[in-house]
């Protein structure tokens, strides 16, 4: 690994002077900020799993050699199961006051979760070839910051989405700047495990391609507070399902 500005440039040549105008390309920061995200995740939860209960390591495993990708995993420590962790972005400007949106999200503000394979044909978005299904991995988390940014701009420039949405943001996050928002925006992590929010989709159960979250109270999605219980509680299941199974 290049330990400084140099050697990295020198090791994928890349052209040192020009380095800044490559990282603020369109085309590059998306990519750039999507692993962010993983790594924002992986401080998280780290930061904030108790230690004793909970190990947490980032996995940067070749996809190319058929061995799953693995963001983030998590091991509950009393029972050795390993939980693998899908760390998405919100699909940006998806904020919404649900004011025109239509039932069940009538007057209630949400955003969306860009939950489907990076590498995707949109001409088969309504077969299964860029969903995942429940069983690739345990849980799923993203956070409501990429929602607050318009989509479909053409610089490196985030631009925020209407007023009315990001005032009513503010209001929720007892924030009064901009900055402020996007600070608490990034992290204000939700969760939810791959069943809750699986759909049937050309006779199988798969994950959605955009899922909806909730701001308030969403029946699948949970924040923070709620996932040690309920990761334990999954790691316990899964241990008692394996044994039954005689892989212990």
């Amino acid at each position: 690994m290049a330990s400084s500005k140099e050697e990295y440039c020198s090791k994928y040549f890349i052209p040192e002077e020009y380095l800044w105008e490559i990282l603020e390309d369109a085309k590059v920061v998306p990519m750039i900020r999507g692993k962010a995200t993983e790594y924002n995740a992986f401080l998280f939860l780290q930061t904030n799993l108790d230690k004793h209960v909970f190990s947490v390591d980032k996995l940067n495993l070749n996809a190319q050699t058929d061995e799953y990708d693995e963001d983030v995993s998590i091991t509950h420590r009393a029972t050795g199961v390993r939980l693998k962790v899908e760390v998405k972005n919100a699909v940006r400007g998806s904020f919404s006051t649900g004011q025109r949106a239509k039932f069940p999200y009538k007057d209630k503000p949400h955003f969306k979760v860009k939950c489907h394979r990076s590498r995707s044909n949109i001409a088969l978005a309504d077969t299964t070839n860029d969903r995942y299904l429940p069983g690739e991995f345990d849980i799923v988390m993203s956070n409501v910051l990429n929602a607050i940014y318009e989509g479909a701009t053409y610089t490196s420039e985030m631009q925020f989405i209407d007023r009315n949405a990001i005032e009513l943001l503010k209001g929720y996050y007892h924030v009064t700047s901009n900055r402020d928002l996007e600070i608490a925006a990034n992290q204000d992590w939700r969760f939810a495990f791959p069943d809750d929010i699986a759909e049937e989709c050309r006779g199988v159960m798969a994950i959605p391609r955009t899922p909806y979250v909730l701001l308030r109270e969403d029946p699948h999605w949970f924040s923070f507070d709620r996932l040690p219980e309920l990761l334990e509680r999954r790691a316990i299941e899964m241990a008692k399902e394996r044994k039954k199974k005689g892989r212990y």
